[in-house]
C-alpha cells in the first residue's frame, strides 16, 4: 500500500490563492506591532485558508497485475459439425481444448469467449461446454467488427475454426479496423484424402440474346499434384467446351473460365463436370448444375415488303419508332418485269440483295416480315425459301402479311416455305377479296388479345376498331395452328372460318400470319376516338413479343438456383422483376408477396429487400436439410404481373470437408499473427506471443481534504486562541 497527495483546484483558485498570499506579504508591516504568539497564530490561519483553496487530495494506491485483453471466437458454423480424426465434431475439439487449457490461460491472460458464425455472441466460462453449431456460415468480417462494438478492443484474438468459410472483400478492412494479431487455430482432420469438390461456379443470372457471357469455375485439388483434372461444360448433352488444368501442389484451386453464346430465350441448363483423367475414385469425379437466364435486349427484325403501301409506311414507322426494336427494312419499288428507259447502272435504287437477306444474314434476325412480297417474280432459288424455313424451325419468328401478292399469286404454294403457314393456300391465284369487313375474335382469351387490361375492355376496344379493307382466302386451317381472328362470314374452302389472323408453331420457332394489308386503319381510328389511340402500336408490340417467346417469357423471375444449396445461413435468393418492354421496374410500384414452404410442410413468409431498381434479395434463416420451395407473386400497378417458384435442396454440412489452412492463413498472416494446427499446438509458445503481464498502481480510495467538516471547528479555535492570546496582553 502507497499514498499520494495531489491538488484539484482550477487554475482560478490557484490564482485566488496567490492573491490572497500577496496580500498577506503586502499586509505584514501591521502585524509587526503584534506579538509573537498572534502573528504565528494569524500566519498559520491564513497558510491554511490558502492551502484549502488548492483543493488537497489524499489517495490510498494498491499494486495489481494487468493481463493484455484476449479475444477467443470460436466458429460455430455449420462445417464444425464435421468430424475429425477421431470421430468427434470439430466444434467439441475446440471447446475441449479451451476447457483444458483455461487455467493455463488465464494466468496470461484476460478471457472473453464469443461464438462465431454470422456474427459473433459473447459467451460465459459456463455456457461454453453446451455451445452448439449454427446454421448460419461462420463470417470473419462481421466476426471482428462484433468484438470491436463488445467493448475494450482486444489485444489479441485466437480464431478456432476449420476454415469453411470465405473471406471476401469486407474481410481486409475488418482487420484494419481491429489493429491487433489474429491467430488462427486449425481445427480439422489431420491427414486430407486426395479429392476434388466444385468450390463455385461463376455466371450472371440474366444475360442478352445473342450475346457472349463468360463462367468462371473453381476446383479444389486436394493431395492431386502432378494429376491432369479435367473440366467438361455441357449443355442439353452436348459437349461445348473443355480445359485441361495441371495440379502442382498438394492444396489448390483451379480455375477455368469458358467462354459461351446465348443462342436460345429462356432458361439454359448446362452442367460442369470434373475428373482426374485415368482415375476412377469418385471423389475424384464431380460434377454440379448450373442456369443462365436468356432475355432480349433488343429485337432484331428484317421487313422485306413487296411494294410501297400504307401498311408499309405505318408499320415500318411503329417497329422504328420502338428503342427496343433493331429494325432492317427494304421495300420493293421496281419489279423485274418493269420496263425502265435507262440502264441500270444509273438508276439510284440498289439491286434487290437477295443472297444478303436470305442467305448470308438471314440468321441473325429475331423476326423476319414478308408482307405483299411475290417471291416468283425474282426468280429466286427455291434454296432460299427452304433456308427461311429452317431459320424458323431453329427458333426464328415469321410474320406474313397479306395482299393480292402474297400468298398464292406470290408463288408460296407448294413451296418450303407453306409448310410453316397455319393455313393451307388456294390453287387458283386470286385469292385477294377487297371488300370491307370488321374481324371477330375467335379465340377471347389468347394473350395475344388481349390488348387491354380485362377481358371485358379487350372485346370493347376489338369491338370499337374501324373495319378493315381487303383480305386473303385460304383451302384450310393446318392442324395444331390457333385462328385468332376471322371473318364474320366467309370460309375456307373446307367450310371453316375464314382466319384473318392465325399463328401457330413450327420447330422451335412461331409463324403469323395476317390475311390483309390494311390494319393501318386502326391507326387512324386514334385520331376519333382517344380509347384507340395506342391500339395499333400495342397490337404490333404484342405481335413482336409473341413471335419472339418474349410475351410468354415471364416477368418475375427468380435468379438460378444451384442444384444444392450449400450449408451456409443465411440462404440468399434474388428476383427479378421486368415491365413489359423488359425493363427493370421500381420496387415503388411493386407489390411483392413471398411464401416460403419448408420441408416439413409448413409455410412462412420471409423478409425481403429492394437490393437495386426491380431486384429483390430474399434471405433465409433456420433452414432445414431437404426441399424448399419459395413462391413470389407481383402485382405491378395494382395489377397481377406475374409469378414464379424456385425449389432446392438445402444440404447439410460436409463431415468429410478438409482442413482449409489457406483461409486461416489469409485471416492471420495480414495482421502478423500466425497460423497454427490445434492438434499440434505448443500451448507456452502460443501464450508467449501475447502482450507481458504489467505491473499497475490503482487508487483504492481517494480523500478530498478541502472537504473536511473538521476545518470550521479548528477556524473557530484559532478565533478563540487569537482572542484568548490578545486579552492576557491587555490588547482587548
Amino acid at each position: 500500500m502507497s499514498f499520494s497527495f495531489a491538488f484539484e483546484s482550477s487554475a482560478v483558485e490557484w490564482a485566488t490563492a496567490a492573491l490572497f498570499l500577496l496580500g498577506l506579504a503586502l499586509l505584514w508591516r501591521f502585524l509587526a506591532p503584534l506579538p509573537a504568539a498572534v502573528r504565528r497564530l494569524r500566519i498559520f490561519t491564513a497558510l491554511i485558508l490558502a492551502g484549502l483553496l488548492f483543493k488537497p487530495v489524499l489517495s490510498r494506491l494498491d499494486s495489481r497485475s494487468i493481463r493484455p485483453r484476449l479475444s477467443v471466437v470460436i466458429d460455430r458454423g455449420p462445417s464444425m459439425q464435421g468430424k475429425d480424426d477421431f470421430d468427434r465434431a470439430r466444434l467439441k475439439r475446440a471447446v475441449d481444448w479451451i476447457l483444458r487449457h483455461r487455467a493455463e490461460i488465464e494466468k496470461h491472460a484476460e478471457v472473453s469467449l464469443y461464438g462465431g458464425a454470422a456474427g459473433a455472441h459473447r459467451l460465459d466460462w459456463n455456457e461454453l461446454e453446451s455451445l452448439q453449431a449454427d446454421n448460419a456460415a461462420f463470417e470473419p468480417a462481421s466476426v471482428l467488427s462484433d468484438l470491436l462494438s463488445a467493448g475494450a478492443p482486444p489485444e489479441r484474438v485466437w480464431v478456432l475454426s476449420d476454415g469453411a468459410f470465405e473471406n471476401g472483400e469486407t474481410l481486409a478492412p475488418a482487420l484494419a479496423r481491429l489493429g491487433s494479431p489474429v491467430d488462427a487455430l486449425g481445427v480439422g482432420p489431420k491427414r486430407i484424402p486426395k479429392s476434388l469438390s466444385i468450390a463455385g461456379i461463376e455466371t450472371p443470372d440474366f444475360v442478352f440474346l445473342h450475346s457472349r457471357f463468360e463462367t468462371g469455375v473453381s476446383v479444389e485439388a486436394h493431395r492431386l499434384e502432378g494429376k491432369s483434372v479435367t473440366l467438361t461444360l455441357r449443355h442439353e448433352g452436348k459437349i461445348l467446351q473443355k480445359r485441361v488444368l495441371q495440379a502442382k501442389r498438394p492444396f489448390e484451386i483451379l480455375r477455368a473460365t469458358f467462354t459461351l453464346e446465348a443462342a436460345a430465350l429462356g432458361s439454359q441448363d448446362y452442367r460442369i463436370a470434373v475428373l482426374v483423367e485415368g482415375d476412377q475414385d469418385k471423389r475424384l469425379r464431380v460434377s454440379r448444375g448450373f442456369r443462365v437466364e436468356v432475355i432480349r435486349q433488343k429485337y432484331r427484325i428484317m421487313y422485306l415488303a413487296g411494294r410501297p403501301s400504307f401498311e408499309y409506311s405505318h408499320l415500318r414507322a411503329q417497329l422504328k419508332g420502338d428503342p427496343n426494336h433493331e429494325l432492317v427494312s427494304f421495300v420493293i419499288l421496281r419489279n423485274p418485269e418493269d420496263v425502265s428507259p435507262v440502264p441500270d447502272n444509273q438508276l439510284s435504287l440498289i439491286p434487290f440483295p437477295a443472297t444478303e437477306i436470305f442467305v448470308k444474314n438471314l440468321f441473325q434476325f429475331d423476326l423476319f416480315i414478308l408482307e405483299n412480297f411475290a417471291y416468283y417474280r425474282f426468280n429466286l432459288p427455291a434454296a432460299y425459301l427452304e433456308n427461311l424455313k429452317r431459320f424458323v424451325a431453329q427458333g426464328g419468328a415469321l410474320l406474313i402479311v397479306g395482299g393480292e401478292n402474297a400468298f398464292t399469286k406470290g408463288g408460296y404454294r407448294g413451296s418450303p416455305l407453306e409448310e410453316t403457314f397455319p393455313v393451307t393456300l388456294l390453287p387458283d391465284k386470286d385469292d385477294f377479296v377487297t371488300e370491307l369487313f370488321k374481324p371477330t375474335l375467335a379465340a377471347v382469351d389468347h394473350p395475344f388479345l388481349a390488348v387491354g387490361d380485362t377481358r371485358a375492355e379487350s372485346k370493347a376496344l376489338w369491338d370499337a376498331l374501324p373495319p378493315l379493307d381487303g383480305y386473303a382466302r385460304f383451302s384450310d386451317v393446318r392442324p395444331g395452328a390457333s385462328v385468332l381472328l376471322s371473318h364474320p362470314r366467309a370460309k375456307t374452302a373446307s367450310g371453316r372460318p375464314l382466319p384473318i389472323v392465325a399463328v401457330q408453331e413450327f420447330g422451335r420457332g412461331k409463324v403469323m400470319l395476317v390475311g390483309t394489308d390494311s390494319t393501318w386503319r386502326w391507326k387512324l381510328a386514334g385520331g376519333r376516338d382517344w380509347k384507340l389511340s395506342s391500339f395499333y402500336a400495342r397490337f404490333w408490340s404484342r405481335a413482336v413479343q409473341y413471335l419472339t417467346g418474349s410475351l410468354e417469357l415471364k416477368k418475375v423471375k427468380f435468379s438460378p438456383l444451384p442444384e444444392r444449396m450449400p450449408a451456409r445461413e443465411p440462404a440468399i435468393l434474388s428476383l427479378r422483376v421486368f415491365d413489359e418492354h423488359f425493363r427493370a421496374v421500381p420496387g415503388v410500384d411493386v407489390d411483392l408477396k413471398v411464401v416460403w414452404s419448408r420441408p416439413d410442410g409448413t409455410t412462412t413468409s420471409p423478409a425481403h429487400f429492394e437490393r437495386e431498381p426491380g431486384v429483390f434479395q430474399i434471405e433465409l434463416s433456420e433452414l432445414a436439410e431437404g426441399r424448399h420451395r419459395i413462391r413470389a407473386i407481383a402485382r405491378y400497378r395494382g395489377q397481377l404481373w406475374g409469378e414464379d417458384g424456385v425449389n432446392f435442396v438445402w444440404e447439410g454440412p460436409r463431415s468429410d470437408a478438409p482442413l482449409n489452412r489457406r483461409a486461416l492463413q489469409e485471416l492471420s498472416e495480414p495482421t502478423r499473427g500466425e497460423y497454427r494446427d490445434l492438434y499440434r499446438i505448443d500451448l507456452q509458445a502460443l501464450l508467449s506471443s501475447l502482450p507481458p503481464v504489467r505491473e499497475e498502481q490503482a487508487v483504492r480510495s481517494r480523500q478530498h481534504l478541502w472537504t473536511w467538516s473538521g476545518w470550521l471547528a479548528l477556524a473557530v479555535f484559532l478565533l478563540l486562541g487569537e482572542w484568548f492570546l490578545r486579552r492576557r496582553r491587555g490588547y482587548l
